[in-house]
């Protein structure tokens, strides 16, 4: 009985340490990288709160949103999906990942949020792919490290 509970709180350890490394690498892209190659930060916070119709001065609930769904939400899901389809958490399968994450962005939130669909097939559209694809292939390198 200890033993599985202690694999139980090493599973949840291990996908929290690799959400916690996939959003610090995802937010370098977005706030950082995304300034190099925009000219200013990519802003999921923003999107976030334009799809729930909320004001500006409520950007700290969209950053908030944000985080937790890259810290936990996305993480349980990518372990979720390698269990029932029976794939070993890796970065070939945290790529995948990272590409599903972007495609439901590009197809369901940013026209929720009145942008247009797939990022308007611009800078902004690889932007986001890569930035996506960076969380995926690290979600997936410290989880597989982790086990």
């Amino acid at each position: 009985m200890l033993n599985a509970i202690k694999t139980v709180w090493q599973e949840r350890i291990n996908w929290l340490i690799a959400g916690i490394a996939a959003t610090i690498v995802l937010t370098i892209f977005m706030e950082g990288i995304a300034r190099l190659v925009l000219g200013g930060p990519m802003k999921p916070a923003a999107m976030i709160c334009a799809i729930l119709g909320l004001d500006p001065s409520f950007l700290w609930l969209g950053e908030i949103a944000h985080y937790a769904t890259g810290l936990i939400a996305f993480p349980v899901g990518f372990i979720l999906i390698c269990t029932l389809f029976k794939v070993r958490p890796a970065v070939g399968t945290g790529l995948v990942w990272g590409v599903l994450l972007w495609v439901i962005a590009a197809v369901v939130f940013v026209p929720l949020s009145g942008g247009p669909l797939f990022f308007g097939f611009g800078k902004t559209m690889m932007a986001s792919l890569v930035a996506h694809l960076a969380y995926g292939a690290v979600l997936g390198f410290i989880y597989q490290r982790r086990q």
